[in-house]
């Protein structure tokens, strides 16, 4: 299949990739419908026609589409067979069945073959308009995460790290340059802001990806036993060690130690850690018999290192011996452009857990949400899209109304205090809107201009006037 191009990812290569139009295949035994639909998607689509089921099915093996509007009562071979076998050849193809018949049998064995929404004629050319752009935006969305992963990976995956960032590009960039190396990694930033999946990522992509990957939350164990949790202990070493016990370091001999939140650990501990990092050995609790790991350590704090340092309660050699490669990550707040992408990654994934389909989400609700702060960040951002599936309709579209209190005065309490007076306040809302819809057309100026039911003109005077430029507000200009 032709899949749809990423939007402008100018950082992860040389050139912009240009937008083209996604191309629909219209499939009806009637060649007025036929012309009819052609009518309707205008310039938006590139349609290509079929007249049978076969037909469809052959041209679907035959060039690239992205997209197929199809009637059920085909002659020969019919729509819900010929819609099995496109799926079947290529799941990622949007399919939207159209149907003269009313019929909830009919409707509900097509979405389970795997069409996207079930519309009877005779259709209201609106509601068809609005289904495709929903079913193009959620196409579009799958190929930039499928490009993200395939260009930043080199096909292994990052897992759930998703981003158009330039920031987040040399977090990237390092994560590469690292991966294949046995250095020691120190990875900074808020609470939830992924270390962990950047830890990971670090030893999926390197030569320890098929070895050990240990994770020890250094704040959730008690200090008193956090020495045993580590390095293990023999039995009657202390009160209450009946047996035997294997520490995560000797567990994740040849592999990865993550150690998140290492700056809770207490002194005595950060003496001997630095000891293994030194002499890549260490005894048991109990034991005065060394034990020799090779093992890499990945490190990961929220709090500044370099402070505690400065304080006396982290030691500074343990602080270089594990700041050998330092990767810091940015909040939320600081790479606003991911929102977008990151929720509907998230509303997708949690539906499928749920077995739930959101449809889609309304511009206002997405205009607060990328001017919410995020305190919790990407772990924030994800519990809320969770709560929101659960809570919502099969099919249902997320509203503002659908928000939780707590995000939306925030927004607006954001936005009212940067004003001057009214006047200013109004500027700082349509600018604020504007650039929301621009992002979210990839700056397409035609495309903005007819979700925000003005003409063009009218547009990019708004534009300069309220001082929009097409680069700078981490868009792109596109059209």
């Amino acid at each position: 299949m032709g899949s749809l191009p990423a939007k402008h990812f100018d950082y992860f290569h040389e050139q912009a990739v240009d937008m083209k139009r996604p191309v629909v295949l219209l499939v009806d035994d009637d060649p007025q419908v036929l012309e009819t639909l052609k009518f309707i998607l205008g310039d938006s689509y590139e349609p290509v026609t079929a007249k049978s089921g076969i037909e469809a099915v052959s041209t679907v093996r035959n060039q690239p589409v992205d997209i197929v509007l199809m009637d059920l009562q085909l002659p020969g071979m019919g729509g819900l067979e010929a819609l099995k076998l496109i799926k079947e050849y290529d799941s990622a193809i949007g399919v939207l069945v159209l149907s003269a018949s009313d019929s909830a049998e009919q409707a509900v064995l097509a979405l389970r073959l795997g069409a996207y929404d079930y519309l009877t004629k005779p259709f209201d050319a609106d509601k068809l308009l609005a289904t495709l752009e929903r079913l193009t935006e959620g196409l579009q969305l799958k190929s930039e995460v499928a490009f993200l992963r395939e260009e930043l990976l080199e096909k292994q995956g990052y897992g759930e790290i998703i981003s158009r960032s330039p920031r987040m590009k040399r977090v990237f960039e390092l994560i590469k340059a690292v991966s294949n190396t046995s250095s020691n990694v120190l990875i900074t930033g808020e609470s939830g802001t992924g270390k962990e999946l950047v830890a990971r990522a670090v030893q999926s992509m390197g030569l320890r990806n098929n070895k050990p990957f240990v994770a020890v939350n250094c704040g959730a164990v008690p200090s008193e036993l956090m020495e045993s949790e580590l390095f293990g202990h023999e039995k009657g070493s202390f009160t209450g060690a009946h047996q035997r016990k294997i520490g995560k370091f000797e567990y994740a001999d040849t592999g990865t130690v993550f150690l998140d939140e290492v700056s809770t650990l207490p002194m005595h501990l950060q003496i001997k850690l630095l000891r293994v990092l030194q002499e890549k050995s260490f005894e048991r609790v109990g034991s005065n018999t060394s034990i020799k790991v090779d093992i890499r350590v990945i490190a990961a704090t929220n709090v500044d290192l370099a402070e505690e340092v400065g304080r006396g309660r982290f030691r500074e050699d343990l602080f270089y011996r594990l700041k050998v490669v330092p990767i810091e990550l940015p909040p939320l707040r600081e790479r606003k452009e991911d929102i977008t992408l990151l929720l509907k990654h998230f509303l997708e994934k949690h539906g499928r857990t749920c077995n739930k389909r959101v449809s889609g989400i309304t511009d206002e609700a997405l205009s607060i949400l990328n001017e919410y702060r995020w305190p919790g960040n990407i772990r924030e951002l994800e519990n809320l899209m969770e709560r929101l599936v659960v809570l919502a309709e099969d099919g249902q579209v997320i509203t503002a109304d659908d928000l939780p209190s707590g995000i939306i005065p925030e927004a607006a309490e954001g936005t009212a205090l940067e004003a001057r007076d009214l006047r200013e306040a109004v500027q700082l809302f349509e600018r604020r809107y504007i650039i929301g819809v621009l992002n979210r057309t990839g700056w397409n100026r035609v495309e903005t201009a007819r979700r925000l039911n003005i003409h063009r003109n009218t547009l990019l005077l708004k534009m300069k006037e309220l001082g929009i430029h097409d680069t700078g507000e981490g868009g792109r200009r596109s059209g």
